[in-house]
């Protein structure tokens, strides 16, 4: 409408002035039509040959670490950028000390902001320190340019569809600071499933699987089959051990989803995969709770790969405060795939009726079950004959850090 009321106006001026034969209302006419048509093309020209990216120092880190973070804004063309504006979609589980972040008016929206002008050919980076405040994937972008005309008459506006992700996995921390037993904290080691397989000690041959090492494929007996096989040695004496996190944090489901106690107990359940690592276990974990952008529940198989424990973390820090399905079933849908005699570390804030018969009916079967209680207090329900770790006192100065605390999550 602003554009139209120059025109018009610029019309009328280049009319009297020829008209009147007035030389300076035909140059002002003229330069307001001028004006006129640079602020008409403006918005398509303007972000014609710029470009903008950012750079991670790395996809992958552990809660409280620092990133290098870049923001870069190129404009490759002859006509420079007066002013510019950036707002980047940036997730509230990421800070950029020393930079503009700021909300949407959203819940939880917030916008990396960053104003500048470019000259023409000129290329500008900020740099910044990015710091993991909590576990999780994490997604920056996209991106959105504003821009105007040296006069102030438009404004032009463009979208980059562009997003970077950075996955954080949960903190770890020492199992003795979780008050567990000093010594074989998880059971002993006189198991039936192997630790490690002795290569000196040929068995025999079996199909590939993806947890399985390289150097173990045996090409030749590929080359027969068409088919990668893998060779098996005689077992060492090793503890299998299976990592139970319960995603639900209350009893009924209409009480919501704890986003404190979920954090506590996914911390406790990286840490335990890090002792299974280090002592050299084969273990597996299993959860009710739901992937972010999937719909499934988490389940990593068995294996002492020098991979597993990333495997292990990854799934953790993927994995949401909503569950779509109770413990106990998912142990009885999983239970096929539990080795004889390994060791089912439980770990919950909550005890309902239905996981305390599912943790006697894996002791039944020959499992020896331990229970890591991550909730305040104690267990609501008493466990005679089973091992249970109450964790509250020892993981409460984790609270302290946790970036969303006692927020509840309505449960979908």
């Amino acid at each position: 409408m602003l554009n139209d009321f120059w025109l018009f106006a610029s019309a009328i001026l280049l009319f009297v002035g020829l008209v009147a034969s007035q030389g300076l209302l035909l140059i002002v006419g003229s330069l307001v039509l001028i004006v006129w048509v640079l602020a008409k093309f403006w918005d398509r020209f303007a972000f014609k040959r710029v470009s903008h990216s950012r750079s991670l120092g790395r996809n992958r880190a552990f809660v409280g670490d620092s990133v290098d973070y870049s923001v870069t804004l190129v404009n490759d063309k002859v006509v420079p950028l007066i002013w510019v504006d950036i707002h980047d979609n940036f997730p509230p589980e990421l800070d950029l000390p020393g930079a503009t972040v700021r909300g949407t008016g959203m819940e939880v929206d917030r916008e990396h902001r960053i104003t500048t002008s470019l000259l023409p050919y000129q290329q500008v980076t900020w740099k910044y320190n990015l710091r993991c405040l909590a576990r999780g994937y994490h997604r920056i972008g996209p991106v959105r340019l504003r821009s105007g005309d040296i006069f102030g008459f438009t404004a032009a506006e463009s979208r980059i569809e562009g997003v970077d992700h950075i996955l954080v996995y949960p903190r770890i921390i020492d199992l003795n600071e979780l008050i567990l037993p000093t010594e074989h904290p998880l059971g002993d080691t006189g198991s039936r499933r192997p630790l490690y397989q002795d290569p000196s000690r040929f068995f025999g041959l079996r199909d590939y699987r993806v947890q399985d090492p390289m150097k173990h494929i045996d090409w030749k007996a590929t080359a027969r089959r068409s088919q990668l096989q893998t060779k098996v040695f005689e077992p060492v004496v090793s503890l299998d051990v299976l990592i139970a996190l319960n995603a639900t944090t209350s009893e009924f489901a209409w009480q919501g989803s704890n986003r404190r106690l979920f954090e506590r107990a996914v911390t406790v359940a990286a840490s335990v995969a890090n002792h299974c690592s280090q002592m050299g276990y084969e273990f597996g974990l299993i959860s009710n709770g739901v992937a972010v952008y999937s719909g499934k529940w988490l389940s990593v198989p068995f294996s002492s790969s020098s991979l597993q424990l990333g495997l292990v973390l990854e799934s953790l820090a993927m994995a949401g405060p909503y569950s779509v399905i109770s413990l106990s079933d998912v142990l009885q849908h999983e239970r096929s795939s539990i080795p004889p005699g390994a060791t089912i570390v439980v770990i919950t804030s909550v005890v309902t009726r239905a996981l305390s018969n599912e943790i006697y009916n894996m002791q039944s079967r020959g499992y020896r079950v331990i229970v890591l209680f991550s909730g305040d207090g104690g267990p609501q329900f008493r466990l005679p004959d089973v091992t249970v770790i109450s964790l509250g006192r020892a993981l409460e100065a984790l609270d302290v850090d946790t970036v969303e605390r006692d927020e509840p999550v309505l449960a979908s």
